[in-house]
């Protein structure tokens, strides 16, 4: 009796560890979405009150550069989530189908542990700029630094769902077969 409880138990948190990396992955794209618009509409009432009006934004730069920042790092989570990081998989092609997992796995582990490390690494930076401030938009410089511990954590939490709960990695997909 004890074995199926403990069982439901991990059913459960399997559940909503998949629900919470897929309502994280929505909420990264939505993230994204209004980034990418945001700065297409600071750059066209840039171009519009810098050449029509006379009147530049002096700081639209520094809020394009924060933007780019959290794009960026975001779409890297993205990426992560979807397993859409540029990879060369020609050398796992060539190698035996059993041994394709195992490197796989190692792969995988290598990349958590490199996220894990520069999660680690982006809060102690975040913490080293907390006091410094940007010049031109009066506001920490944290928060530009802060979506490098914040997406590469997801970004973990991402790889951790794919290669442990939805066992992604033993799928053997090669740019190489669609050739």
């Amino acid at each position: 009796m004890k074995g199926g409880a403990e069982n439901s138990k991990g059913i459960v948190m399997k559940s909503a560890l998949l629900r919470l990396d897929s309502q994280l992955l929505t909420v990264e794209k939505w993230i994204a979405g209004s980034l990418l618009g945001a700065m297409a509409l600071l750059l066209v009432a840039g171009v519009l009150f810098r050449y029509v009006l006379g009147t530049p934004f002096v700081w639209s730069e520094s809020v394009s550069r924060l933007l780019i920042v959290w794009l960026t790092f975001v779409g890297s989570s993205i990426a992560f989530a979807e397993k859409k990081h540029i990879t060369v998989d020609s050398i796992l092609y060539f190698l035996p189908s059993m041994a394709r997992p195992v490197i796989r796995v190692c792969i995988f582990v290598l990349v958590a542990v490199t996220l894990g490390y520069m999660t680690y690494l982006g809060y102690l930076y975040c913490l080293s700029v907390s006091r410094n401030t940007s010049p031109m938009l009066g506001i920490s410089l944290a928060y530009f630094s802060m979506a490098m511990p914040i997406t590469f954590f997801i970004g973990l939490l991402h790889i951790f769902v794919n290669v442990f709960l939805k066992r992604d990695f033993l799928v053997f997909e090669s740019a190489l077969d669609e050739i």
